[in-house]
């Protein structure tokens, strides 16, 4: 007896294409989770680097220039003075004072060649005021030189108020914040745009060295 037996292949159901299917899902995801990933990793960049700016703003100094002519009732002044207008403290590293270009070791020299200053044996009507290693406060003042009126000195009165605001003086000045970002800047200028140096170098005639030094 001859038994016929049929044989019959497996109905395809596609599961090579469901297996696809899964895989390219698979990597769609990957790829969107490492874009995801990527621009997230982009976005605390971006805010790590805004809060560093933002602590930098906060704590950035700012140097200026001025000067006033007071009369008191018991004698007058003049001062010439350096304020910090920033919101950070400055570190003054370095200063230089220039008089028709020749830089002066301190304030009686500078005087002596801007307003014919001769110095009296005590010395009282000059007050002197040392710039360089100082750290100045936001809103603090330093009064670099405050010169007193007397009987008989006119001239030297006349003539500082006059070089006080001259464009013949300069008064160059090396500062950095807390995070030792520099400057320097003739801060008589007045100038918003400081010139930003890696470092603070002493000037070859430094401002603020006493007479006979």
């Amino acid at each position: 007896m001859n038994i016929d037996s049929e044989h019959h292949e497996p109905r395809k159901i596609g599961h090579k294409w469901f297996d696809a299917a899964i895989a390219i899902g698979l990597l769609l995801v990957s790829v969107s989770s490492l874009i995801v990933a990527v621009v997230h990793s982009q976005t605390l960049e971006k805010m790590a680097e805004a809060n560093a700016k933002l602590v930098e703003a906060n704590s950035w100094p700012y140097l200026g220039y001025g000067t006033g002519n007071s009369e008191g009732p018991n004698q007058d002044s003049i001062e010439l003075r350096v304020t910090n207008d920033g919101v950070g403290p400055a570190k003054i590293e370095a200063a230089e004072l220039k008089w028709q270009g020749t830089a002066y070791r301190n304030a009686t020299d500078f005087l002596r060649a801007c307003c014919g200053y001769k110095a009296a044996p005590s010395n009282d009507r000059l007050w002197m005021d040392l710039m360089t290693g100082r750290v100045l406060r936001a809103g603090e003042t330093i009064n670099f030189i405050t010169l007193f009126r007397t009987p008989g000195d006119d001239q030297t009165w006349k003539k500082l108020d006059r070089a006080r605001l001259s464009p013949a003086l300069s008064v160059n000045i090396c500062y950095c914040s807390v995070f030792d970002e520099c400057w320097v800047e003739d801060v008589r200028r007045m100038s918003l745009k400081p010139q930003h140096v890696d470092r603070c170098d002493a000037p070859p005639i430094p401002f603020g060295v006493q007479a006979g030094k």
